[in-house]
């Protein structure tokens, strides 16, 4: 009885130590985070900011960094390249006048610009108010929307 538990034991040992063996190649690799750019996906996004309030400032700046950090977009604000874009007008303004800090009132039009000199095309556009602690939830659900017009919208850039 005990020469068979002995035999099972190693056997047992063996296979884990196989399957250890096997499993140690992988572990070295790096494994990537995200996914790479791709060509027929990727589309040319410019954020133009008009407003002077704080809060409106910093929507602006946080759409542009999550344009940036995206594999979905190529954050574009060069004027005079010229070359088809999707741009979002973002015009924001004090929702009180005597007190800025409170809440800012927004506006986004997301425009279809076939290149320098050319008319631009409104696809779609939303209003609202934001204040300090809704910035990033409202930042994401504007990326989702211009990653849907951009998904509508693809055979414009092509």
């Amino acid at each position: 009885m005990k020469n068979i538990f002995r035999i099972l034991a190693v056997v047992c040992i063996l296979t884990l130590a196989g399957n250890a063996s096997a499993a140690a190649p992988q572990a070295g690799k790096p494994v990537q985070d995200r996914p790479e750019k791709s060509a027929d996906r990727v589309s040319v996004v410019s954020v133009q900011l008009e407003g002077t309030d704080s809060i409106g400032a910093r929507l602006g700046t946080r759409l542009k960094e999550r344009f940036n950090q995206s594999n979905l977009f190529t954050l574009n604000d060069d004027e005079e390249k010229d070359a088809p874009k999707l741009r979002l007008l973002v015009s924001t303004a004090p929702e009180f006048p005597g007190r800025p800090g409170v809440g800012s009132v927004y506006g986004v039009c997301w425009v279809f610009s076939q290149g320098k000199g050319y008319l631009g095309y409104l696809l779609a556009r939303e209003v609202g108010t934001v204040n300090y602690d809704d910035l990033d939830a409202l930042v994401d659900k504007l990326v989702e929307r211009t990653d849907g017009i951009a998904a509508k919208y693809g055979n414009l850039w092509k």
